[in-house]
């Protein structure tokens, strides 16, 4: 192995572990939370963070209520999108920084302040999808009747994400999310708050890539720890391997369009996701 590849190889892992560990942590995190929310896991002294059973959380505007919700949340895109930003992170902290005026800050400082700007979209998606979720528990108990049409939103959640995945506007997002050159040919900024708007960014293409995943997760899956894994995998495997591979969007889409018409036919089955 050259040097040049070694060095290569050795910079990488630098980016790539870090945030590889954090992301070990924030599962870590995820599964402790999950374990103290779930019925049989609850002790008197347990943090009450419902991540199973979050429908209590969506029956009030309680700052507290609404606080609890977004750790979760955050700390769940953390351990579910950290991986797929290895690329981006590695091509940022590699080649962006040396046109900076002190690079070495650029690398140590710049990196923290891109993805806490794109975890500020995250964190917009998750106040956006809880204002949501608030508004159809609200309008549930006005209409108490409602209730008997939830398998019938569960599913149209199901089929929108199946739909979505074939929209020429999720390649296009996915095609800005997934291409490090691409992204930094058109938005590359200068200075630690460039780093930050770049962060912010990219999130937005992101987001618009991953939103009705998010929403999947949360509305018809309740942020269960089995859906977090399963969409994780999925992101992963469409932004690090497959990108706009045809195949994958279809055979991605036809997941959800199954389990949607599982749901419409067999109404049971939604607890199990």
């Amino acid at each position: 192995m050259s040097k040049t590849v070694a060095s290569d190889l050795g910079f990488k892992l630098s980016i790539g572990l870090p945030l590889l560990v954090v992301a070990i942590g924030a599962w870590y995190l995820s599964a402790i939370l999950y374990q103290a929310s779930s019925p049989m896991g609850m002790s008197s002294m347990a943090p009450a963070i419902p991540i199973v059973t979050m429908a209590g959380m969506f029956t009030t505007l309680d700052a507290g209520v609404v606080l609890a919700f977004l750790v979760v949340w955050v700390v769940g895109m953390v351990a579910m999108m950290f991986p797929a930003m290895v690329p981006i992170m590695s091509f940022y902290s590699g080649l962006v920084t040396k046109q900076e005026s002190r690079p070495n800050l650029s690398r140590l400082v710049g990196p923290p302040l891109f993805l806490t700007g794109y975890l500020s979209l995250y964190l917009l998606l998750g106040l956006g999808l809880f204002a949501a979720v608030y508004e159809a528990f609200q309008l549930g108990l006005i209409m108490p009747w409602l209730s008997s049409w939830s398998v019938f939103g569960v599913a149209a959640v199901l089929f929108a994400a199946g739909i979505w995945q074939l929209t020429p506007l999720k390649e296009k997002m996915l095609g800005k999310c997934i291409s490090p050159m691409g992204f930094f040919m058109t938005h590359a900024k200068t200075g630690l708050p460039g780093a930050f708007r770049m962060g912010t960014e990219h999130g937005v293409y992101c987001v618009g890539c991953c939103w009705l995943y998010m929403l999947v997760m949360l509305a018809v899956a309740a942020m269960s720890l089995i859906s977090m894994v399963l969409l994780s995998g999925l992101i992963i495997v469409e932004k690090a391997f497959v990108g706009k591979s045809s195949w994958f969007k279809w055979l991605s889409a036809g997941i959800f369009f199954s389990l949607g018409a599982a749901v419409l036919v067999f109404p049971t089955f939604v607890a199990l996701i």
